[in-house]
């Protein structure tokens, strides 16, 4: 069929209109947001660490945003089934993830099958803090000290159970296994809402989880910590020693929380959330709360929260290697 010049030019002329009708729209949706809630996906069952971090930052957030945020748990499979919500989810800034690098830094190298490439599916709204992990026992029958723990272990190879939330704790008890020349019996848990039980009530020895989530039962006086895994003591809890300083010198496993969006976010979007977050946490409240616990405020640019993410994966794939932990 041919087309009049007059036709085709009206043609091109429609399609023009349409475009740019299409692209001002999106410029009026992306300066209009947020103008509904927006949805955190917390990679987590509520009760621990993750979840009290996505809360305190929540209302918070919304204040800078001028709408609800809605702190959604979707914990299991190590953050798999909240990071594929994510990578999934519409690119217009409306559902967010909580992750650590747990997350997108280390399920590359365990699972063969993963729903989400964390270089290509994500976007980075940027860093939220670092913290150190902690192993506790249970304080009423638990030994007073780790060197006791690890003796037992070497006593009865195999027989010291541990359970823990997430890969990067168990890449940091395989290496305290590694340097201690003991077997442990590492158990893994969705979160210290499961794990907890377990501990208190006898069935696990010890509970390795981040200074965020042990600091209050520790002060509470329901568990016994026995060291934390960075490489100084931290400020929350100064009584404990490094596992460095318990004869393991040059031990350090800490890790971080961040936010992030889909793959395809608006720059201006990403711009709005990035400034967001970062005023939440300079806010006196949130910045004590957050050090209260033993983490580090970190914030900054979106864009180093990327270049934290490709080093950690190129220091943690040797890791996991050497710990023989292949993919599933």
């Amino acid at each position: 069929m041919k087309y009049s010049r007059t036709c085709v030019r009206f043609m091109l002329a429609a399609c023009l209109a349409a475009c740019l009708a299409g692209q001002a729209g999106a410029a009026a949706a992306e300066a209009a947001y947020p103008s509904k809630p927006i949805r955190l996906i917390v990679p987590f069952p509520p009760g621990g660490g993750g979840d009290k971090l996505g809360r305190l930052l929540s209302e918070p957030l919304a204040k800078a945003l001028g709408t609800n945020v809605v702190v959604e748990n979707q914990g299991g499979a190590n953050g798999n089934i909240a990071l594929q919500t994510v990578a999934r989810a519409e690119p217009d800034g409306y559902v967010l993830g909580l992750t650590l690098v747990d997350h997108i830094g280390v399920n590359p190298f365990i699972h063969k099958s993963l729903s989400y490439d964390p270089l290509k599916d994500f976007k980075p709204v940027g860093m939220v803090l670092s913290t150190p992990y902690v192993i506790v026992v249970d304080k009423a029958n638990g030994p007073a000290a780790l060197p006791e723990l690890i003796d037992a272990a070497k006593a009865n190879p195999g027989d010291v159970s541990i359970g823990y939330p997430t890969i990067n704790i168990q890449m940091s008890m395989l290496e305290l296994q590694r340097r201690s020349a003991t077997k442990l019996n590492l158990i893994p848990y969705r979160g210290i809402a499961q794990g907890m039980p377990d501990l208190l009530g006898g069935r696990l020895d010890a509970w390795v989880g981040t200074s965020v989530s042990m600091r209050g039962l520790i002060e509470g006086g329901k568990v016994r910590g026995l060291g934390v895994t960075s490489s100084q003591r931290s400020p929350a809890l100064p009584d404990l020693p490094t596992v460095a300083e318990l004869g393991y010198p040059g031990y350090e496993q800490v890790t971080w929380y961040g936010i992030l969006a889909p793959a395809g976010t608006a720059d201006p979007v990403i711009a709005k959330l990035n400034a967001a977050l970062n005023d939440v946490l300079r806010t006196p409240a949130v910045k004590a709360e957050i050090e209260r616990d033993g983490a580090m405020v970190l914030g900054g640019p979106a864009d180093e929260f990327m270049t934290a993410l490709r080093a950690d994966m190129q220091r943690l794939g040797p890791m996991i290697e050497a710990a023989g932990v292949g993919a599933q």
